[in-house]
This record gives structure tokens, C-alpha cells and sequence, in this order.
């Protein structure tokens, strides 16, 4: 089996990514879990045709957190998509707390474990899982596909932003920390750009550093932006356009990668020095 976590910093695209990324490799006939772990809920959102599924913390508090009273179909919800080569994809929200109130880690916490007491993968014989994981790493809850070993995989989305590439760091740092523990290991890096000045250089120059490489590129797109509004893929609303292609590519090459790396991450102190004189070339 194959797990893949996909990170990123709020709004920059990881559940847009994490979900086309299940489409095509339920196009080559996998079975795809992906769980959204965040509280928002919307990781699925595009391979449920605008459908919420309900959170697995909201099931757990309605059964008094007693995994044994859960049927899986409470929890696990298989996408309308169809595929000719049989493939399936089935999604599953995490859930959180209300705002200002708990952990939103915790959530993700409960959710895995809930997960794995269950057998699910077993049961809906999972041969892909995608972790679509909320923002930074400092959160023992959201590191948690890493320090555990559950992704053997990485994936980040970045932007030549500051905070994007401060983000990729983290997560960085997460992978080089837990290296003998877990297993896992950094894949490469998704970009969308943001129409940053010198991005390009920032995106190429940061994954040298890092010793990896970009698994693709998508450029600044209301097309994306309005598909993911509709609730759908750029597959089924766009499937001539540019983006559909660019999608489809960052799929094959994730799916075909064997790239896999512990990487070098800088300071704080280092990136903003890097960043920063690129910027004001």
C-alpha cells in the first residue's frame, strides 16, 4: 500500500492538489482513500461533486467515543466519480473543534486511530491513502502522518511567498526529525505560483537546497479557482485545458517517482537571508 501526505500553508492549493492527485490514480485503477485532516472539512469536497462528508470527531462524539458503535459507512464515503478502469476513491474528514475551543491536532489524532482500530483499509482494500494535512508541522497532531510512519511519502505545495517557503521548512524539519523513527521521506514539490517577483528562481533554487525537485508547475488560474468553487475537478469541468494537462502531468510524475529524500532544511534565519536576496535582484 502507498500513502502519500500532501502539506501546505492555508489557501495555497494542497486540497485542490491532494484531490486531483486521487483522481488520477484512481484513473489507473487504484483504490484511493483521502483524508482530509482539517477542521474545515473540505479536503473531499471537489471528488464528492460539493458534497461535506461528516467528520469522523462529530461521529465519535455522537457515539460517546466508542470506535465498536461506529458502522464504516459513517465515516467513509465513496465518491460519485466513476472510473472505466475500476479504480474507486472513498473520502474521510477528520473534523476538528469549534473555533476557540480544543486542538484542531487532536482531531487528526482521533481520526487516524479511529481509523486504524477499524481496519478500514483493510476492509475497503485501500491500495492508495492521501493525507491532505493542514498548514505547519508544529502541531504534534498534524505532524502526525510523519513522526508516525502512516505517509512514507511527502509532498509540499509551495509558492515563492515567504510563508509558503517557511511552511516547506517545517515540514522539512519534521521529516529530518523523525528520519529513523518513521521512515518517511520527502517526494518532491508541487508549485503554485502566486505571481511573486523572481518566483520562478525561488521555486528552483529552494528545492536544490532542499535536494529535491518540483513535480510540477501550475500557474496563477482563476480556471482552478472556479472549478474548485463548483465542486468539481479541472478533469471533469475543464478536460482540454491547460491546467487539466498540467494536472495530469504532476500525476503521472508523482506516480511514477521513486525520488524519495531526507532533506536539508534551512534556519529561519538562512531562508529569509536567501529569500530576501532573491526578492531584490
Amino acid at each position: 500500500m502507498r500513502q502519500i501526505a500532501i502539506y501546505g500553508k492555508g489557501g495555497i492549493g494542497k486540497s485542490t492538489a491532494a484531490s486531483h492527485l486521487s483522481y488520477f490514480f484512481a484513473e489507473q485503477g487504484a483504490r484511493v482513500l483521502q483524508i482530509g485532516c482539517s477542521p474545515k472539512n473540505d479536503s473531499t469536497r471537489s471528488l464528492m461533486r460539493g458534497v461535506f462528508p461528516h467528520p469522523i470527531l462529530d461521529t465519535l462524539r455522537e457515539k460517546d467515543f466508542d470506535c465498536e458503535g461506529i458502522e464504516s459507512q459513517e465515516i467513509i464515503y465513496e465518491s460519485p466519480i466513476t472510473f472505466d478502469s475500476g479504480g474507486k476513491i472513498y473520502c474521510a474528514e477528520s473534523g476538528g473543534p469549534e473555533p476557540g475551543v480544543g486542538c484542531g491536532g487532536k482531531g487528526v489524532i482521533e481520526a487516524i486511530e479511529t481509523l486504524e482500530k477499524m481496519d478500514i483499509l483493510k476492509e475497503y482494500q485501500i491500495t492508495h491513502v492521501i493525507y491532505d494535512v493542514l498548514g505547519d508541522v508544529v502541531c504534534g497532531g498534524f505532524s502526525l502522518p510523519i513522526r508516525q510512519g502512516y505517509a512514507q511519502e511527502t509532498y509540499t505545495v509551495m509558492s515563492g511567498e515567504l510563508e509558503a517557503v517557511y511552511q516547506v521548512c517545517n515540514v522539512s524539519k519534521a521529516i529530518a526529525r523523525f528520519k529513523t523513527r518513521s521512515g518517511a521521506k520527502l517526494g518532491g514539490l508541487i508549485v503554485n505560483l502566486r505571481r511573486v517577483k523572481n518566483e520562478m528562481e525561488i521555486v528552483t533554487d529552494f528545492a536544490k537546497k532542499l535536494g529535491t525537485r518540483i513535480m510540477g508547475i501550475l500557474p496563477y488560474s482563476q480556471t482552478i479557482k472556479e472549478c474548485v468553487g463548483s465542486g468539481k475537478t479541472v478533469f471533469e469541468m475543464v478536460p482540454d485545458s491547460k491546467e487539466c494537462r498540467l494536472y495530469r502531468e504532476i500525476g503521472e510524475t508523482i506516480y511514477h517517482n521513486k525520488h524519495l529524500v531526507i532533506p536539508t532544511p534551512m534556519s529561519f534565519e538562512e531562508l529569509y537571508e536567501w529569500w530576501l536576496g532573491i526578492i531584490e535582484k
